[in-house]
């Protein structure tokens, strides 16, 4: 049962190039994995949450993932869209957005 969609940018700096996709792929990784419905986009990926507690964790194996690959600063925008009437689905908040 969702509670909130998180929708989450994490940018890793000083990386010594330009490109960050090899960074951004393993993040997304990082969320496939973890077991949580997701939906990437070009600058943020949703995600559909139950708790605070899951996002710290999922925060804490994105910054592992990131400093193993030798990234020593991250930049993270998160917006959280919490509800506590009702469970959040990340399609239907696209499809009313759209009009759907």
């Amino acid at each position: 049962m969702a509670k909130m969609v998180v929708s989450l940018s994490v940018v890793p700096l000083g990386t010594g190039t330009p490109s960050l996709s090899k960074y951004v792929a393993r993040v997304t990784e990082v969320i496939k994995t973890s077991g949580f419905k997701y939906r990437t986009g070009a600058g943020f990926t949703d995600i559909e949450l139950d708790s605070y507690q899951q996002l710290a964790n999922l925060l804490e194996k994105i910054e592992k993932t990131l400093t193993d690959m030798g990234v020593q600063r991250i930049s993270i925008t998160i917006k959280i869209d919490r509800r506590l009437d009702k469970e959040l689905h990340i399609e239907e908040k696209i499809a009313k957005a759209e009009g759907l």
